[in-house]
Order: structure tokens, then C-alpha cells, then sequence
């Protein structure tokens, strides 16, 4: 299911339908998705994917792994619909479509991109689509009513 409003720098979210019901489990389960009045900036957040952890590998981990980001309030982010963080600890290459989640084990939001390269002077600056932004266009593909009361 995608968004009609898609470009390389907004609006980087989709929805996946799923073949059949997935087998919840104590590891498999689903997770609350932010809502639009928990937009302020949390700053405890952790990503996870199966990205490179290192820019010489050829392959992407084997294993499931995870980075505590700190949201930051940066003027080169100054976009209503992400989040960012800056430097390490940070999202593998490959991590993009990864969930950003933060306090109160909530999804805030989803990998997005690397809004800027490396320079001498500057940390990589990583941005996060925002789920809550999303949560009507969620709700109308899938036929669901909203939960939260804002």
C-alpha cells in the first residue's frame, strides 16, 4: 500500500499486507504506534535491522542488531513530518524501513536516510520518518479507527 505523495525526501512510509496472520509469541508481537500528541521529542530511542555495521563488509548482518539513538533538535532537520539524530551510536547502512522505537515502547517512527555525509568538521546527521504523522493515512487503508483521542 503506498502513499500517492512519495518523494526521496517526505512521505517515506508504507504499509505491508501480510499474506496470512502472523504466529504472535513472546518475541513477535505487535507494537503501539505513536500518537500525533506524542510528538515531543523523546529522546531514549533504539533502532534495530540487519544492516552493514562496517562500510568495507560485502554482507549485511547475520544477526539482529540495535542502537540506542538521541533524537536531536537540529535546524538542518527542520521537517515536520521527521526526527533525527546525529553521529554514533547510529543506524547501519541497510537499516532503512527499521523501526525507531522510544520511550513507553512505542514506534515513532521508521529508518528513513542519511541526510548528510561525513565531513571533517561535521557528525553524520541520520533522519526518522514520523509514524504519528501518518496515523490517518494508516487508518484509511486499513479500515481502522484511530485510538487515540487527538
Amino acid at each position: 500500500m503506498k502513499t500517492t505523495k512519495w518523494d526521496d525526501s517526505t512521505n517515506d512510509i508504507m504499509l505491508l499486507k501480510l499474506s496470512s496472520q502472523p504466529i504472535l509469541s513472546k518475541s513477535v508481537k505487535p507494537i503501539a504506534i505513536a500518537c500525533k500528541g506524542d510528538e515531543f521529542l523523546p529522546k531514549s530511542c533504539s533502532t534495530s535491522g540487519w544492516g552493514r555495521t562496517d562500510k568495507n563488509e560485502k554482507f549485511m548482518s547475520r544477526e539482529l542488531m540495535e542502537a540506542n539513538v538521541t533524537l536531536i533538535d537540529d535546524e538542518q532537520c527542520n521537517e515536520d513530518k521527521l526526527y533525527c539524530s546525529k553521529g554514533e551510536p547510529r543506524p547501519a547502512e541497510g537499516d532503512s524501513g527499521g523501526p525507531l522505537v522510544c520511550e513507553g515502547e512505542k514506534a515513532y517512527g521508521v529508518v528513513s536516510a542519511r541526510l548528510q555525509y561525513n565531513t571533517t568538521d561535521s557528525p553524520v546527521l541520520y533522519s526518522y520518518t514520523k509514524i504519528a504523522e501518518y496515523r490517518n493515512w494508516i487508518h484509511s487503508i486499513m479500515g481502522s479507527s484511530d485510538t487515540c483521542n487527538n
